[in-house]
């Protein structure tokens, strides 16, 4: 298998990042583009701009009939700061980070799909990598445990299990995997009615681990304090972020900011390990 920053070193070359999501009732037609990627001196790292514009009609107020529904219409597509984020991606082979910025309208989720659609796209165009990649977002297991701290009645978990890239580990669950061609495995662990699972048990915690390399997507739900009120988690709504300043638009400062926050980030996981529930 050839390395990690060889593979996204050949996609960046190609030119052929780019996907176009198809228009639908609610929303106009996006282009994405994951452009201007370089790799940084070390070779450590690679940096870049991930975006989308939108198919629109712009619609121009004809002040000589003071009238919208006389106005000039025209077809255009155009993104704007809202729609264009800067990226960092760590391109050692034992980590694999990727750390980028948010805009209202470019959020986690958005990124995650975004980002991934032009990789894939990239590779079915090129044939470089007879795989599909995927992008995962991940929670930190301080950042798990603190919800269960504070919401120890937890009756309800639900774990989906996935095969990380590139897809080397040779566990139980993922030889199970294997064996019948899925790429996920979801389990769900339900306590009698009233009931709550045993979080401080070994099992229970080694039912969570994954969630901070992305290979893990959790759910919980659990009572309230005086077992009025469900409050639930997902591994999804809460992955792992940090407060940069603000760039505006200016998107070479926006790149070094968040490469800057990738390198915090790396070297924080190299400290001492999470703490444990109990």
């Amino acid at each position: 298998m050839r390395p990690f920053a060889e593979d996204m070193s050949a996609l960046a070359e190609s030119h052929q990042t780019v996907h176009t999501m198809r228009s639908t009732a609610g929303r106009p037609g996006r282009r994405w583009v994951a452009a201007d990627m370089t790799i940084t001196p070390s070779g450590e790292f690679m940096t870049g701009v991930l975006g989308f514009s939108e198919q629109q009609q712009q619609v121009t107020f004809d002040d000589e009939a003071f009238s919208w529904m006389k106005g000039e219409v025209a077809d255009s597509e155009s993104a704007n700061e809202q729609t264009i984020v800067p990226f960092a991606v760590d391109l050692r082979e034992e980590n694999r980070w990727l750390a980028f910025a948010t805009t209202a309208r470019l959020q986690p989720q958005t990124f995650r799909a975004g980002f991934q659609a032009v990789l894939n796209e990239a590779v079915a165009k090129t044939g470089l990598i007879p795989v599909d990649w995927e992008v995962d977002l991940v929670t930190s297991t301080s950042r798990v445990f603190e919800w269960l701290r504070q919401n120890p009645k937890v009756h309800l978990l639900r774990r989906t299990l996935k095969f990380s890239n590139p897809g080397i580990d040779i566990d139980d669950d993922r030889q199970q995997m294997r064996a019948l061609a899925a790429n996920r495995k979801t389990e769900e662990f339900k306590a009698a009615y009233g009931k709550s699972l045993d979080i401080g048990s070994p099992a229970f915690e080694n039912k969570l681990e994954g969630t901070e390399t992305g290979d893990l997507h959790v759910v919980m739900e659990s009572r309230g304090s005086h077992g009025v009120r469900n409050v639930k988690f997902n591994s999804n709504d809460t992955v792992d972020e940090d407060m940069v300043e603000d760039f505006g638009t200016n998107l070479q400062r926006g790149i070094d900011i968040v490469l800057a926050a990738l390198r915090e980030y790396v070297a924080s996981k190299a400290g001492p390990e999470q703490p444990e529930l109990a």
